[in-house]
């Protein structure tokens, strides 16, 4: 049985908190068999150390016998409640126009992600879809082939396509024939999260009568591909190549009817360090940055990498002389920046020839600025109405 890493349910603390016959119970009521085996009444759950104790031991050392339904409720459960969860639940309410006034105004944040889903189980999950996307933070990135671009409506509209066109690929490599999208807007993307099964997978496990046994087992993915209305680039976060490049086949044939529409280009390049004397520009919503770490292929029969890191390259770059960035290829840098909105500098990374690396949920439109301001992404922004956009009507 794959470990699970509740932050809440594995949480004594949590567990505490949560109203047990009001909410709790309730919630594993239709797993009360399974419970059982595990020396838990569930309608007799208590306000009481032992009854938390006997459910953080369920939740933290689970059997091969704990039903897949509770698994998925208590992932999602677990991700929404606390209180970025409960903002995340009253915005998505408040943009499907979903009344929830009659809930309890002073319930803590995992009684109340319960309580939300009960009555509106689809916000809780398209809540946790979106919690689940916004972790993701590398992406290889495609060039869109011309300045045809497409609209939310048309992503919609084409959902089952996608799904029909990846189904196929997916069965093929033995993954199993689900696949299933959710799409939803973020500003100036489109993100589609796309799951489905991975290669069959088998683990030794323990019985309850510690003989040894074999778990055999089919693990889920999220994958999560973003299109920029902008600038026609497609980034994907997938496990392998091999997906990366079913996914730019079933886009480009899907939304484009061509499934090259999306190759192999060049979205970043570091080209511009080295012309720009030691000095970058800072861009709104910063306060400063440094350049931490670079890599230099050297142009040579031994094939020589040269890994460079400092507190701060920029300096050494801008005296000339103690660091050759002229020959070779830039093929990695690293950037420590200071936001402005506070907090530790965070990393952002740039491996050309499509690869960006940062918070995207935290720093995506101040990183995007930083790395335009300063010519390391090739692609430039569209404006609004400099090229046709499919489905607009």
């Amino acid at each position: 049985m794959p470990q699970l890493r509740f932050r809440n349910f594995s949480s004594l603390a949590f567990l505490q908190s949560v109203d047990k016959q009001r909410f709790l119970a309730p919630l594993l009521a239709g797993h009360a068999e399974y419970f059982a085996r595990n020396g838990i009444d569930v309608t007799k759950l208590g306000e009481d150390d032992d009854s938390d104790l006997r459910l953080m031991q369920v939740f933290t050392q689970p059997d091969e016998e704990m039903p897949a339904e509770l698994l998925e409720v208590l992932y999602m459960l677990d991700d929404m409640a606390d209180e970025t969860g409960h903002d995340d639940i009253l915005d998505e309410a408040e943009r499907t126009g979903t009344d929830l006034s009659g809930l309890d105004d002073d319930l803590p944040p995992g009684d109340f992600a319960i309580a939300v889903f009960f009555r509106h189980p689809r916000i809780l999950r398209v809540c946790h879809e979106r919690t689940a996307c916004q972790k993701v933070k590398k992406f290889h990135e495609h060039q869109s082939r011309d300045d045809r671009r497409f609209s939310l409506a048309a992503a919609r509209a084409k959902v089952a396509e996608l799904e029909q066109t990846l189904s196929p690929w997916f069965d093929a490599r033995k993954r199993s024939p689900v696949c299933e999208i959710y799409v939803y807007p973020d500003e100036d993307e489109i993100r589609f999260q796309v799951t489905h099964g991975r290669p069959f997978r088998t683990e030794g496990s323990l019985t309850k009568r510690h003989q040894r046994s074999r778990v055999a087992y089919r693990p889920q993915k999220h994958d999560m591909v973003i299109y920029d209305t902008r600038t026609g680039i497609l980034k994907i976060n997938a496990q392998t190549a091999a997906e990366r490049g079913a996914y730019c086949r079933a886009f480009g044939q899907v939304m484009f009817s061509d499934p090259d529409y999306f190759p192999e280009g060049q979205p970043y390049s570091l080209e511009a360090l080295r012309t720009s004397g030691g000095t970058l520009a800072i861009v709104e919503g910063m306060d400063n940055i440094c350049l931490s770490e670079l890599w230099i292929a050297r142009d040579d029969d031994q094939r020589m990498m040269q890994i460079l890191k400092a507190r701060d390259l920029l300096g050494i770059i801008a005296d000339g002389g103690a660091v050759d960035i002229h020959s070779g290829s830039l093929v990695r840098a690293c950037f420590n920046i200071k936001y402005s909105q506070g907090g530790r500098a965070r990393k952002l990374e740039v491996r050309p020839p499509n690869v960006a690396e940062y918070d995207r949920d935290r720093d995506g439109s101040v990183a995007e600025a930083f790395l335009q301001a300063n010519g390391f992404m090739v692609t430039q922004v569209r404006h609004a109405g400099s090229g046709p956009v499919l489905g607009s009507a």
